[in-house]
């Protein structure tokens, strides 16, 4: 498997994209609990969908075309992660290294190290 590197730069320049679109305080809706220890809401699972839709349906330039994708995933589940133990997020307390850390963390991309700083 070929790992596409990526710079910390192009990643906040997708970030910042995706994270335009969630509203400015993301509630979850109903939680149900599963026996696995995940978690469904819906309400939250409706907002990804919108955003995951603009996701696939828009063009970005081909830096960010790669990675959009993947990001936007890690974004959502950096959310649905928070909000299993919250009943509102902001918007402006989501964590940028946090969501970073989770994309470098796939399996086809590495966040370039040199450009972290």
């Amino acid at each position: 498997m070929i790992l596409m590197e990526v710079d910390t730069s192009q990643v906040r320049a997708a970030y910042e994209l995706i994270l335009a679109k969630w509203p400015d305080v993301i509630e979850p809706g109903e939680k149900s609990f599963h026996i696995d220890g995940g978690c469904n809401m819906r309400k939250l699972n409706e907002i990804h969908n919108q955003i995951e839709n603009w996701a696939s349906e828009s063009e970005f330039a081909p830096e960010l075309d790669e990675i959009i994708g993947s990001l936007e995933w890690s974004v959502y589940q950096t959310v649905h992660s928070a909000l299993k133990n919250l009943s509102i997020l902001r918007k402006s307390d989501i964590d940028f290294e946090a969501v970073l850390s989770r994309f470098d963390g796939h399996p086809n991309y590495k966040v370039n190290p040199d450009a972290k700083n």
